[in-house]
């Protein structure tokens, strides 16, 4: 059982590692997406071996879960507090990630609507050129320059929020670590329940600033595509 706790805790590393790098990932992928409108071979290669790879560890991740669940259930005497504890709070991290994953593919299956979008827009004015005349086609053109700006502006709001977001996984991670650990001796000393409330507080406000940050950043996001 030992080992698999071992196993466990090398798969949440590596989950939050590989999250990590495509929430990066990502923020390339949609730029390359509003620069081109079309993903560069590097960027789509990488993606396609980060999301293949993280399927892996998440689906390993899982397992490891489950063969731990089926110790407890089997094990005489059952396992104490603090171990169901540590399972209750693998699922969680498990199914966080799981979250983490799903909304950044969501995020580029947006960049890509948003390419799509603007290479019709594109091609609309490029018609729309041949057959006006030159004042038009200045109008059009300045119109054109507007929309690259406000991607750009999204763009780079992005990159801040995938940025925000991997300094809260490292914190949340680091947190995570701390818990356990003082939910090892929290039987024997007495006091450190107030301790271990404390961090829950803390990790409880960091969801709470993270989703205020999603929420701006959706909020921006559907206003320079439509406002």
């Amino acid at each position: 059982m030992e080992t698999l706790r071992r196993d466990l805790h090398a798969s949440t590393a590596q989950c939050s590692s590989l999250l990590t790098r495509y929430s990066k990932l990502a923020a390339q992928a949609s730029t390359s997406y509003s620069s081109s409108g079309l993903l560069k071979d590097d960027v789509g290669r990488r993606k396609e071996e980060l999301e293949e790879e993280l399927t892996g560890a998440l689906d390993t991740f899982s397992a490891q879960i489950d063969r731990l669940a089926n110790l407890h259930a089997t094990s005489h005497p059952p396992p104490s507090a603090s171990a169901t504890h540590a399972l209750e709070r693998h699922r969680d991290v498990l199914a966080e990630y799981r979250r983490d994953f799903q909304r950044t593919q969501a995020s580029l299956r947006d960049a890509e609507q948003r390419a799509n979008l603007l290479g019709s827009v594109r091609q609309e004015i490029s018609a729309f050129k041949t057959a006006s005349g030159s004042s038009v086609t200045d109008s059009l053109l300045a119109e054109r320059g507007r929309i690259d700006n406000s991607h750009r502006m999204v763009d780079e709001t992005l990159e801040q929020a995938y940025a925000t977001r991997a300094e809260f996984s490292a914190q949340r991670s680091n947190l995570s670590r701390i818990q356990q650990r003082m939910n090892g001796v929290a039987s024997q000393v007495p006091g450190l329940n107030s301790v271990i409330g404390m961090i829950n507080n803390r990790r409880q406000k960091n969801a709470m600033i993270w989703g205020v940050v999603l929420g701006l950043m959706a909020v921006i996001l559907l206003w320079q595509v439509f406002g």
